[in-house]
């Protein structure tokens, strides 16, 4: 149980960056006039979650993960510590400084991922996975709530605000997250000196480590599924809010119904994920099919909705939090069933390469959400709020046609 909460909170942490750019601060910006496509486009800041791939058998070889996490953390507090002292029209300054947050958060997650690697037993996978999405989106919706507060302290106040977290995250662990202390369940240490001493034996190139990675069973089509089963929902996610926005809706009410409650119905999904794994024992790739097509639903709604744009009588307030409330609910419980599916698939790498697997694996996931939806700004100013849906739409219909080809191992693997 310790191994959970500590997971829970490193992932909570790590959530914050996710919850500021793709909560925060695209309501922020478009509360300023700022196009769609500008918006969009804030999203290529998030580069390193691209390539934090290529330095993870580093974070794998190199000092403890301890040491990763603690540096990390270190640096994300300063990084706040500047963008609060900057004015947000200062542009170049303030790409820069999230290009670095975003830096530092891709390095943790690197070295938080090999942590839970290492930590967890196979019974504990469903569990582990639930207060990994559950932490991460906590994380999310604290810092989606963001808004309410620059109504009140200003740019200021929001990243100091995230400072302080980010320094008191750093004197927990201190005192809780030590050197050479991680055990696996077996009672064997399995410490960063045994897993330099064990890569130290490894004499292929990073070339070759990335081709073991590659060669593990299953790796290519849980690759391929990563890459684009988030496609259409994080397009809506992203989207609807600003639809919300430009319809009239305020900043503080978009905020709370996308980011308060939206989140909210994504942990609670994200928590009946876990349970339908750990307690209920269904089948991983089955319980992230049938949500997948469950999420369909509030898709079609959102369609709706924005294909009657001035129709107030259809646009009504409960409609929109009842399809953002189905889809984050939906997505919650197909995050946590994948993630899942991506460790069950990485614990099947050589223990030398199981975090850099992981790590690749999660790399592809946030490829195919963040580029995908950093055009999709400009390609709603060119088409529209209700053709953007439609394909929307027919992406998250489309993307269950990769359930053909799913190996069949992983059709019947549970937790256990």
């Amino acid at each position: 149980m310790n191994h959970i909460l500590l997971l829970f909170g490193l992932y909570f942490i790590q959530g914050l960056p996710y919850g500021v750019q793709t909560g925060f601060l695209p309501v922020y910006l478009r509360s300023k006039g700022i196009s769609l496509a500008s918006v969009g486009a804030f999203k290529l800041l998030l580069l390193p979650w691209f390539l934090k791939g290529l330095w993870a058998p580093l974070v794998d070889r190199f000092a403890s993960k301890a040491s990763w996490l603690r540096g990390s953390v270190a640096a994300m507090f300063v990084t706040c510590l500047f963008i609060s002292c900057i004015h947000p029209d200062d542009t170049v300054a303030l790409c820069a400084l999230l290009f670095l947050f975003n830096l530092f958060s891709a390095t943790q997650d690197v070295a938080v991922d090999g942590l839970a690697i290492q930590l967890l037993d196979g019974a504990e996978l469903g569990a582990g996975n639930t207060a990994q999405v559950v932490g991460y989106k906590s994380g999310a919706v604290m810092a989606s709530g963001l808004t309410a507060i620059e109504q009140t302290l200003g740019w200021t106040g929001v990243f100091a605000a995230l400072a302080a977290v980010y320094f008191a995250a750093l004197l927990v662990l201190q005192g809780r997250v030590k050197d050479g202390e991680c055990t696996s369940p077996d009672g064997q240490t399995k410490g960063d000196k045994s897993a330099r001493d064990d890569y130290k034996g490894h004499q292929s190139a990073l070339r070759n480590v990335h081709a073991e990675v590659m060669n593990t069973e299953g790796t290519v089509w849980v690759a391929v599924f990563v890459l684009i089963y988030k496609l259409g929902e994080q397009g809506a996610v992203s989207l609807f809010p600003l639809f919300l926005l430009d319809g009239g809706t305020s900043a503080v009410e978009v905020s709370f119904w996308s980011g308060v409650l939206g989140m909210g119905a994504s942990i609670v999904g994200s928590t009946w994920g876990g349970v339908l794994l750990s307690t209920y024992r269904l089948a991983t790739v089955r319980v992230v099919k049938r949500h997948c097509q469950l999420r369909l639903l509030p898709l079609l709604l959102m369609l709706w909705l924005t294909a009657n744009p001035y129709d107030r009588g259809n646009l009504t307030g409960c409609l929109s939090v009842a399809s953002i409330v189905l889809l984050h609910f939906h997505s919650g419980v197909v995050t946590t069933a994948t993630f899942t599916l991506m460790m069950q698939c990485s614990r099947l790498a050589p223990d030398h390469v199981q975090a850099t697997h992981f790590t690749t694996l999660a790399t592809i996931e946030v490829i195919g959400k963040m580029l995908f939806t950093a055009t999709l700004g400009g390609i709603t100013e060119y088409i529209g709020y209700g053709m953007t849906f439609l394909m929307l739409l027919c992406l998250a219909l489309g993307m269950l046609y990769s359930f053909r080809f799913c190996p069949n191992h992983f059709m019947l693997q549970i937790t256990n």
